[in-house]
């Protein structure tokens, strides 16, 4: 017979029970207590609804623990609070590491041990609600049933909803995912494991294709992300590898900072970098591009409307064609590319030689380039100005031969 009472109270002494029973009287009247010895508890625990279960301590601190542990192995929902003869901190923050929610003494106040029982039962409640709707997110497909993980699609189509929370504007969007080295040695299921294991509970964890995973995390810098990311690595091992786009969420769209942190993957895969923050990146790094602020602010609003519509129109469709080129005719190569208002990068890299061609505006009348190689005998970098009227598709695509050209002079001198 299932035994109906939702609280267990464990002891071997009986001036205890009725002590315990006499002070939570005043709990509601569907609450009813159960008593039983410590002998007896596993019995009494298999084929019960005990929500909650007050241990009293034994004499032996080890024999508690242990009692705490097997608690909590029996009945993974309940809820327990230590009852203990005198205060000993030592026993209870052993005991929070072994499970309890709460604790008091046998001499405690009545109104002291009814708040803490009651807080139990509300634990229990916020809990069955969540795993309840959880089974709703299950049956909709918005968790996926592999990762046990949100779906990206259902995350954007959110974003709008949950943005409004400060805390997450004050967050960061990680995309992470494993490199390409390391995809051919572990499954992306480790890397999902790894991730859930190491964050806090109120980060928003998504999967997305291509073994890739997205991370909300709430109130929390650019600096401490990456020591998270860090933290998520170091339990990887350094056999495998991975790589992270990083941005800012503030207010903007979801549009806008999935493209920041695709970019920023793709730049730390290019660059064999752990984690890139295109927007820090661009501010520390690129001084350079503050020197000639020349034009007029009032004429802001008129350069940057130039500025998207040359991003759109021409760097955007003439890097995406110039990769698919490249592709088909650069062989061991690995081609990438992106297009943003931080910057424009397109990437050609084998084991001689990286080769990348950026471009970045500066906020008013000028791009500035670069053609930058790494790598043994390579051709000189090359820097350049140009106004943006005057990065046309022909200049750009005149830019983008010249970087595949000196690319090619180290890329293939041994016959790659």
């Amino acid at each position: 017979m299932i035994d109906s009472n939702n609280i267990l109270l464990v002891t071997d002494y009986e001036e205890v029970a009725k002590t315990i029973i006499k002070k939570l009287v005043l709990l509601r009247n569907n609450d009813n207590i159960t008593v039983c010895s410590r002998k007896n508890a596993k019995k009494i625990l298999e084929k019960s609804l005990h929500c909650v279960v007050i241990l009293h301590e034994s004499e032996d601190e080890n024999s508690t623990l242990k009692m705490i542990s097997n608690i909590k192995e029996i009945k993974k929902d309940a809820e327990i609070v230590l009852l203990l003869n005198d205060t000993n901190p030592e026993l209870i923050l052993n005991a929070y590491d072994n499970g309890i929610y709460d604790y008091f003494l046998v001499d405690s106040e009545d109104y002291e041990m009814l708040i803490k029982t009651v807080n139990c039962f509300r634990l229990r409640t916020v809990k069955d609600i969540g795993l309840r709707n959880e089974k709703f997110l299950y049956q909709q497909g918005v968790i996926d049933s592999k990762t046990n993980l949100y779906q990206y699609k259902h995350l954007k189509e959110i974003f709008i909803d949950i943005s409004d929370n400060l805390r997450i504007q004050n967050g960061i969007l990680v995309l992470i995912t494993l490199d390409e080295k390391t995809k051919t040695k572990i499954s992306t299921n480790r890397l999902a494991c790894t991730i859930k294991n190491n964050l806090r509970g109120d980060d928003i964890i998504a999967v997305a294709r291509g073994g890739k995973f997205y991370i909300i995390m709430p109130n929390i810098d650019i600096e401490g992300t990456k020591s998270v990311i860090q933290k998520i690595q170091d339990k990887m091992g350094d056999d495998f590898k991975i790589r992270a786009g990083l941005s800012k969420i503030g207010i903007q769209s979801f549009e806008t900072i999935d493209k920041n942190v695709q970019d920023g993957l793709i730049s730390a895969i290019q660059n064999d970098e752990m984690t890139v923050c295109l927007e820090t990146q661009n501010s520390t790094s690129n001084s350079w591009l503050e020197d000639d602020e020349t034009a007029p602010k009032k004429d802001f609003k008129l350069f940057k409307s130039a500025f998207t519509n040359k991003l759109e129109s021409v760097i955007t469709p003439i890097f995406y064609r110039f990769q698919k080129e490249c592709e088909t005719k650069l062989t061991n190569t690995a081609v990438s590319q992106y297009a943003n208002n931080i910057e424009c990068v397109f990437s050609l890299k084998n084991e001689n030689i990286h080769s990348e061609l950026t471009i970045r505006y500066n906020g008013y009348a000028k791009f500035k380039i670069t053609i930058t190689h790494s790598g043994l005998d390579s051709a000189e970098n090359t820097k350049l100005e140009l106004p943006l009227s005057g990065l046309t598709d022909k200049q750009l695509i005149s830019l983008l031969k010249k970087l595949k050209d000196e690319y090619k002079q180290t890329a293939f001198v041994k016959g790659n």
